[in-house]
């Protein structure tokens, strides 16, 4: 056997379930390894909110003992604690809910179950998927954010402690935390997936996200939460069209990102790829704040058993601050700020027509120091209109941080956005950050 079972844990998903189905190492032996990581690194990383090691080894074996079966078979997966688990607690990241025990999985969970993955453990979330930061740090440098709100599933998979993770975004939850720890980071178009048994935060926002180290992964993971053996995951087929938009917010990236994002553009043309600058319409630059106002309004709403006076002082400043801003956003501003997303989502629609990808930023640049899961202004927008989102690693700034590039497609379109990114990722040896 030419693989190490102690450096199964570095694995990518797809790699691993194929080595698993083929016997070349046991599921008992992966677990083994990704254990054998959290031991070492737990203590500066901080990515878990909950872990049953003699739980999780219980159920390695019961695997080992019968022939493979599903798509994840014996694959550990991290579940981000806003994400209902039976039997695991699921506390949200907040001290009102601390030992909450879910009586039900989360669809998700159970779809991962149904296939065959075992729940590995909870990873560290920020407060209800908000702005106050848990434990985690970028395990790329202590010192610095690992993003939020997603943070311990960005740092878990960046960490090579699990191969896959799930994540959540109502503004860039997903696609920042992923960019800041160096792995892939998948935003699928809105309700794509089922949200059944996650924790709500802004429901006309919130999405279902998923961290790997490779596009190939995210693959597996749609077929198994669409349900079924095949998913479509053909190459483009003729040369790939690309667009590259600096957006309104362009001058908030900092040097390093912009010049990531410029040595990209010219690595994939030299690739191959046709590629044409476009400039969103100037109405566009409202859309920040846009998504600022339905998120407030909604997270009021939402929460309002938590504001009670007797939970609220178990609220963070900042969670009671964005409560009370909610409350002033009028049903009259609320119903026009949902006319106008309507008609960006139209807009974006044709000018994304005739392109497989348009690239944008995916943060501001390398990740702030901690107590700062750092700024949405490269995700609101694509957040609130819906549409599919992936951030690839490409590189590092000036402080030894990954840098990502953000591709952004047409709704439901999610397959073909990610046919394309495979094929970037391909041409940009773009893969996962490791950290030092």
């Amino acid at each position: 056997m030419s693989l190490v079972a102690t450096d199964a844990n570095f694995l990518s998903a797809s790699d691993a379930v194929n080595a698993l189905a083929h016997k070349k190492i046991s599921v008992v032996e992966l677990v083994q390894a990704c254990l054998a990581r959290i031991d070492k690194r737990d203590a500066e990383v901080g990515a878990w909110a909950y872990l049953d090691r003699d739980s999780i080894l219980r159920e390695a074996k019961d695997r080992d003992g019968k022939p493979p079966q599903g798509p994840l078979y014996g694959l550990p997966v991290g579940i981000k604690d806003v994400i209902d688990t039976a039997g695991l607690p699921t506390e949200y990241g907040s001290k009102i809910y601390r030992g909450h025990r879910p009586a039900r999985d989360a669809s998700c969970v159970a779809l991962v179950r149904r296939a065959g993955g075992i729940v590995f453990g909870k990873t560290v979330t920020t407060e209800f998927a908000l702005f106050q930061p848990g434990k985690t740090k970028n395990p790329h440098n202590p010192a610095h954010s690992p993003g939020g709100s997603s943070s311990g599933s960005a740092a878990a998979v960046a960490d090579f402690q699990v191969p896959v993770a799930f994540g959540t975004q109502t503004s860039g939850s997903t696609i920042r935390p992923a960019a800041f720890c160096g792995v892939v980071g998948y935003k699928p178009t809105f309700s794509l997936f089922t949200a059944a048994g996650v924790r709500a935060l802004a429901p006309s926002l919130d999405t279902l996200g998923l961290m790997s180290r490779t596009v190939e992964d995210l693959f597996l993971m749609t077929r198994v939460l669409f349900g079924h053996d095949q998913i479509l995951s053909k190459s483009p087929g003729r040369r790939i069209r690309l667009a590259l938009c600096r957006t309104p917010f362009w001058a908030a990236a900092s040097v390093d990102q912009q010049a990531a994002f410029d040595n990209c553009a010219r690595e994939l043309a030299a690739a191959g790829v046709s590629i044409e600058e476009i400039d969103l319409p100037d109405w566009f630059s409202s859309l920040g704040e846009d998504h600022q106002s339905i998120m407030a309004s909604e997270i009021a709403r939402n929460f309002i058993s938590e504001n009670s006076p007797s939970t609220q002082e178990l609220l963070s400043p900042r969670m009671r601050e964005i409560i009370d801003e909610g409350w002033k956003v009028h049903i009259e501003s609320y119903l026009k700020i949902r006319a106008r997303v309507s008609r960006a989502r139209i807009e974006f629609s044709t000018i994304a027509k005739p392109f497989d990808a348009i690239m944008v930023p995916s943060a501001p640049g390398e990740a702030p120091k901690l107590a700062n899961t750092g700024d949405p202004v490269f995700n609101r927008v694509w957040t609130l209109l819906g549409i599919p989102a992936v951030t690839l690693p490409v590189g590092f700034g000036t402080h030894g941080l990954p840098l990502g590039v953000q591709c952004v497609g047409r709704a439901d379109e999610d397959h073909d956005l990610l046919a394309t990114c495979r094929e970037f990722e391909k041409m940009l040896g773009a893969r996962c950050a490791v950290p030092h």
